[in-house]
């Protein structure tokens, strides 16, 4: 994973900062906690692309979430999503399965998401695995580094990449808030194109 982010920065003539568009992702969580086990969730997200001036896709997330134990979790979720395609927008529905393991390690948490997507209008499993570290400062400020892959069972090949570095913060115990670099990779026909994509997610989280 970390070589083919490696071949993606190399590919850039000039810098990767310089070279791609930019976008702009806005994510929300709203999350209630039915017991310590188990909670439900709705994640709107929007997205913003052509140097964050032009919407272009969102998708809402309406999930449950069961944690096994300490180190593993599952959650489920149903989405819906539209798309702008040139000039049309188009919608989608899809599900995911989310199995989640953690663990710590000398005071670094490590959390590897194994993500199930199957998109009902494409007939298309999508696997996606995303590997993720961080480590607390100060208990509330927490940076974090990640990288997801994306594998089409449909086309049988890798279609995306991404690459991210960022920070959370939790301001309350019900509001937790986070921000991050992206470096988006996709692939379009034999070759990938890539973006910067700055993300933000605002977090709300309660209990019965």
């Amino acid at each position: 994973m970390v070589t083919l982010f490696a071949i993606l920065l190399l590919k850039s003539d000039r810098s990767v900062f310089a070279d791609h568009d930019w976008e702009y992702w806005s994510k929300y969580a709203f999350e209630i906690a039915y017991s310590k086990k188990i909670s439900f969730s709705l994640e709107p997200q929007f997205k913003f692309k052509e140097n964050f001036q032009e919407f272009y896709y969102s998708k809402t997330y309406l999930g449950f979430s069961y944690k096994l134990s300490k180190s593993v979790t599952i959650k489920s979720y149903y989405a819906y999503k539209i798309k702008k395609d040139k000039t049309s927008w188009r919608a989608g529905n899809l599900l995911y399965l989310d199995p989640i393991l953690k663990f710590n390690f000398q005071d670094i948490d490590l959390s590897n998401r194994f993500r199930w997507e199957y998109e009902f209008d494409k007939k298309e499993l999508v696997y996606r695995n995303r590997l993720k570290l961080e480590k607390s400062l100060y208990k509330s400020v927490t940076p974090f580094i990640q990288e997801e892959i994306f594998y089409s069972f449909l086309s049988h090949q890798f279609e995306e990449n991404r690459f991210s570095l960022g920070c959370s913060l939790k301001a309350l115990k019900w509001l937790h808030f986070s921000g991050e670099y992206m470096l988006n990779g996709k692939k379009i026909k034999s070759s990938w194109q890539n973006a910067n994509v700055l993300v933000t997610n605002l977090g709300f989280y309660f209990d019965f």
